[in-house]
């Protein structure tokens, strides 16, 4: 590949000049330009399929353009792959953390590259002493002995940025790096970041969520559609003008109105459960969610909420306790039987769990109502009775897609969700558990799923909303129960309450 001319200029510590690529018909990134300045905080913004992953996978080597730059150090630079970008100052912490479990957060910074004595063997003395110099550093005190799958999730990010530090680099992209951090904690990250800006480092911030990007970004990128629609510093932008031009319209934020709670659905009464280690998760756990409502449940993860779930679901075992739902006992059925009797269940992991993407669309949007009269006789599925249903339900859903026939795994994310939302919640289900419902959505798709969750309690449903966007719970939530270990630590109604004393009560406070 020809390298551009270009004047270095050595304040650019990384940043692309006419970057494009295709996937075949796609263009993903179209003539990409950005300047990311030493010692500075750039975000990185824009919706799903907006461009932003391949144009990360660029800048750390793992692909390359068709045409245009990389600029290192303000001059054109290739990387041969992922480690020589990395010998050149440039890593990533991914979303999905890459600590190894059964280690320390001392054996996992120093995995790889471990210092060792002269005999050959691994100096744990100088390990420490390193590690010690980067907790100065960073402003940070970490105990090092603490096995990884023992630490707190935003001890494991700090961790996971130490690592880089550990190893040299300068350069340090963060994707979504606060995704399932409470309040408290987004406040220490973002207090870490400005520090390594402020001793001359430089930090790419790929984040969905607009206020933290405001809040600590010296520069913003917008991407749409793979181009590039707008570089900004932070004083000139606000939080709809970004979302603006994320998508290329304004979307009005929904108001739910006050709930008109009925009758109870879900009664979860003396509820004890085990994790998957077989350590205890859930303690004589109480909760009713009723017809009309949205009950939240916040928590930083890893708190007893999988148990939750999994345990309404049918997807876990309890040790102890009732579960009824509309009054019926259903501890004891599996997820079928508890579907027939109204539960509707929204997956966290679509792609593993809430949809077969190898599957055409058609057959993951009847997936569980497909033994209805009107879709099945005597056995025998009706297609052309399927293919009305499935082409009015995906329309009502606005689901894009070129053939109904084309596998789910051909839509993007958001698409994806549509498809499973819009099964759920087809034949008005009497109790939606929707676990993580926008993870991996881009705005335009989370304004449409929030709707369709205010529609279905608005008509009466009942909602178990379980998710790690704060933000998410108190826009929709007439009711909010925080866990913490494994037991409720207080419960919020609507507008009683910040964000700030939601988040106290996620790290173990009492409630005021």
């Amino acid at each position: 590949m020809q390298l551009a001319e270009t004047t270095p200029d050595r304040t650019v510590r990384l940043g692309a000049q006419g970057v494009t690529r295709r996937f075949g018909p796609v263009l993903a990134n179209d003539a990409i330009d950005f300047r990311a300045l030493r010692g500075t905080v750039h975000a990185i913004v824009g919706g799903n399929g907006a461009g932003k992953s391949t144009l990360m996978r660029i800048l750390q080597g793992v692909d390359r353009p068709d045409s245009g730059v990389i600029l290192l150090d303000g001059a054109p630079a290739i990387f041969a792959g992922p480690a020589d970008a990395f010998a050149r100052g440039v890593g990533m912490v991914h979303q999905e953390f890459m600590l190894a479990p059964g280690l320390t957060l001392l054996e996992n910074l120093v995995l790889a590259a471990e210092p060792v004595d002269g005999f050959g063997r691994i100096d744990r003395t100088a390990a420490l002493a390193k590690a010690r110099a980067l907790e100065a550093l960073a402003g940070v005190s970490l105990d090092w002995d603490t096995p990884v799958e023992n630490a707190p999730v935003h001890v494991r990010q700090i961790v996971e940025i130490l690592r880089l530090l550990y190893r040299g680099a300068d350069v340090l992209i963060l994707d979504e790096p606060t995704a399932v951090l409470a309040p408290a904690q987004v406040r220490e990250l973002i207090a870490l970041l400005r520090k390594l800006r402020d001793e001359g480092r430089t930090i790419l911030f790929i984040s969905h969520k607009l206020d933290e990007v405001l809040a600590v970004a010296d520069e913003i990128t917008v991407i749409r559609n793979g181009r590039v629609v707008a570089s900004l510093p932070r004083s000139s932008a606000s939080r709809d003008s970004l979302a603006e031009m994320m998508i290329g319209e304004v979307l009005a934020r929904p108001q739910p109105r006050a709930a008109a709670a009925g009758a109870p659905m879900l009664q979860v009464t003396g509820l004890s459960a085990r994790d998957l280690r077989g350590h205890a998760a859930l303690t004589k756990f109480d909760l009713t969610v009723r017809a009309g409502e949205i009950v939240g449940i916040a928590g930083v993860a890893g708190n007893g909420q999988d148990e939750i779930v999994a345990a309404a679901t049918g997807l876990g075992r309890i040790d102890a306790g009732s579960i009824r739902l509309d009054g019926i006992e259903i501890a004891g059925l599996t997820l079928a039987q508890r579907r027939s009797l109204g539960l509707a269940y929204l997956s966290p992991d679509r792609a593993a769990e809430g949809l077969c993407l190898a599957a055409p669309i058609a057959e993951n949007a009847i997936a569980g109502h497909h033994r209805k009269p009107e879709l099945c006789s005597h056995g025998v599925l009706r297609r052309k009775a399927i293919a009305r249903h499935v082409a009015a339900l995906l329309d009502r859903y606005s689901v894009k897609r070129a053939s109904d026939r084309q596998p789910a795994g051909s839509l993007s994310g958001g698409n994806q969700q549509r498809v499973a939302v819009a099964r759920e919640l087809d034949g008005e289900p009497k109790l939606l558990v929707a676990c993580q419902p926008t993870r991996g959505v881009d705005i335009r798709g989370i304004d449409f799923i929030h709707r369709c969750l205010i529609d279905y309690r608005d008509r009466g449903g009942a909602v178990l909303l379980v998710s790690e966007e704060l933000e998410e719970l108190v826009t929709l939530s007439d009711r909010i129960v925080v866990v913490y270990g494994g037991r409720i630590t207080g419960e919020v109604a609507r507008g009683t309450a910040g964000l700030e004393e939601i988040g106290r009560l996620m790290l173990g406070g009492k409630a005021a």
